[in-house]
């Protein structure tokens, strides 16, 4: 059924062009025709009937045989008026117009009259700070003045290296004290000149952090800490996730993230909806490693340490040889002491390092060559537990249980090509195909959704996590706003334990004839951050780019597409095996 309804959907969108052969323009983008610019590139993409010729101001446009079609041009600046047209075999035609206004910036001028231009206070948000944070401020304005802010500290102007040869502009920093803890709002800027004075306040406010005991503690396993509080539509980068009851020091504040000081030397981010606060009566008792426990069952390998509390901890890998690398911050070890790795399946040796007074590094060296993942969680109190899982005794599909998650589904759609068939029904098509073939190998296949059911991702990532299937993979299709060069197939992934799996499977992508959108390290994908099995997040290819829908919506490709990465994972059991 599943099948027949993409059929459908695909004869609809066919007999659509094909029954109603006269000329019409069924745009992806833009959708709007007066359009305010910055960027002088421009696309069209859309689709109309098949056998329709199309025009953009008298120019011969390429129609693919489905009646897409897909442009860019240079607007000029200003006003760029484009006519975009489609005629038919009768003659009949359609047109669509265009207005481009292409603004681009004003190149920076010397301020002609005294007055401040602009002031920027980073950081950019409402900030806490506490002693030992940089606020940092650039101001444009009359040239030669004295500028000065934050408790009448002077600003210096930028020398002309510094400043484009424009003069004007002043730059400086501030270093926080506990002098500095009546700060409370927005921090003016002033420029005086030959007895005139400008004041400009920030944007921002910052305050002082006058509880230096502020703690919080996680509220459950999916909290996670982040290198910044700023991100793109992904969000903030994610350094790892934690158990539930961390204890974390609360250093200050910038928007809705608290900033987190793991050690003397590093800090980290956390939204603040993931922890509670409060402020300790006591100090945190220190924590001192002198005894470890290690064993093994069936399945999985452990080390347990005791702590004086919940701590945090950030985790890596290497591959060949495989290694699992563990920071715990605010633990000491007592000198000279080293835990036996015997008795256990995947452990071949530990290493205890002090990288420095704060953080105590615990790696553990692997059997095999490549990590088949792991858990870090709290058990007995504060005991820090690590479960490293075993290489499968037989590194076939028919032993083993692939996760599969089709992605998007229900009201999130995805993107969509210019034929119009959503994401969403594409990559469950895909993902049903891979089910099937892994079956008929003989995996055991977990699935994030069956049919078009929305599917928080939130959600998918915490089934994924315990259930914790041998490998997961999560299938998708791309996109870009530039449907005539941007192309091809392309896997993402975060942690290096993961390369190998997605190598191996974007090399077989790539016999499909897909162009190489490279396989990528470090995404910030939701998928990609358990630990607890090398993951896999495959975008097959750009279904904005119109070559690249065409093969996506043959069955046969999809076929294609499905045998590949079939191979591409018995390529990565291969090798994991040697």
């Amino acid at each position: 059924m599943r099948r027949f309804a993409l059929l459908l959907l695909l004869q609809t969108a066919y007999t659509g062009l094909q029954l109603h052969a006269q000329a019409f323009l069924k745009m992806a983008q833009p959708l709007r025709t007066e359009i305010n610019t910055g960027s002088s590139k421009q696309y069209w993409s859309g689709r109309t009937c098949v056998g329709c010729k199309v025009l953009l101001n008298n120019d011969s446009i390429h129609v693919y045989p489905n009646g897409v079609f897909a442009i860019k041009r240079e607007a000029k600046p200003g006003r760029n008026t484009y006519v975009l047209s489609s005629t038919d075999s009768t003659g009949k035609f359609v047109s669509r117009t265009y207005n481009i206004y292409f603004t681009t910036l004003p190149p920076a001028r010397v301020t002609p009259s005294f007055r401040i231009d602009n002031v920027t206070i980073s950081p950019k948000t409402n900030t806490t700070l506490s002693a030992g944070d940089t606020l940092r401020v650039r101001m444009k304005g009359y040239p030669d003045g004295q500028a000065s802010w934050f408790n009448g500290a002077p600003i210096a102007e930028l020398p002309a290296a510094q400043s484009g040869g424009i003069p004007g502009y002043y730059a400086g920093y501030h270093v926080m004290t506990e002098a500095d803890s009546m700060l409370d709002g927005k921090i003016n800027v002033s420029l005086k000149y030959k007895g005139q004075t400008a004041v400009l306040p920030g944007s921002f406010r910052y305050t002082y952090l006058r509880n230096t005991e502020l703690y919080a503690r996680t509220i459950d396993d999916q909290c996670y800490l982040t290198i910044t509080p700023d991100g793109d539509r992904l969000g903030p980068e994610k350094m790892g996730y934690l158990d539930r009851n961390v204890l974390l020091h609360i250093s200050g504040r910038e928007g809705s993230h608290y900033r987190v000081k793991l050690s003397k030397y590093q800090y980290a981010y956390i939204p603040e909806g993931l922890v509670d606060t409060m402020t300790l009566t006591e100090p945190v008792p220190q924590s001192i490693v002198n005894e470890a426990r290690v064993w093994s069952d069936k399945q999985f390998d452990y080390i347990s340490i005791g702590l004086a509390d919940k701590l945090p901890y950030l985790s890596t890998q290497e591959v060949n040889p495989g290694k699992v690398i563990v920071d715990i911050h605010g633990v000491v070890s007592e000198p000279g002491f080293l835990p036996s790795s015997e008795g256990t399946g995947e452990i071949s040796r530990i290493d205890w390092k002090q990288i420095n007074p704060e953080v105590f590094r615990i790696n553990i060296s692997l059997a095999h060559k490549q990590p088949w993942g792991y858990k870090i969680f709290y058990a007995d109190s504060n005991r820090l537990t690590i479960r490293i899982k075993h290489q499968p005794a037989d590194l076939q599909l028919k032993n083993l249980t692939i996760g599969l998650d089709a992605g998007h589904g229900g009201g999130n759609v995805g993107t969509a090509g210019a034929m119009g068939i959503a994401e969403k029904q594409l990559a469950l098509n895909l993902t049903l195909l891979v089910k099937a073939a892994l079956e008929k190998e003989g995996a055991k296949v977990i699935t994030t959704r069956m049919s078009d059911v929305f599917v928080d991702n939130q959600a998918r990532l915490y089934n994924y996590r315990q259930l914790a299937p041998d490998l997961l993979l999560s299938i998708h299709m791309n996109s870009s706003v530039n449907p005539v060069d941007v192309k091809g197939t392309a896997n993402y992934y975060k942690y290096p334990f993961c390369e190998p799996l997605n190598r191996y499977l974007h090399n077989r992508l790539l016999e499909t004839g897909l162009a190489d959108f490279k396989n990528n390290a470090n995404f910030n994908f939701i998928l990609n951050m358990p630990t607890e099995m090398p993951s896999a997040l495959i975008e097959t290819l750009f279904l904005s780019y119109p070559e690249d829908e065409i093969r996506i919506l043959d069955e046969n490709f999809r076929l294609v597409l499905t045998e590949k990465i079939v191979q591409g994972l018995k390529d990565f059991l291969q090798d994991a095996g040697k």
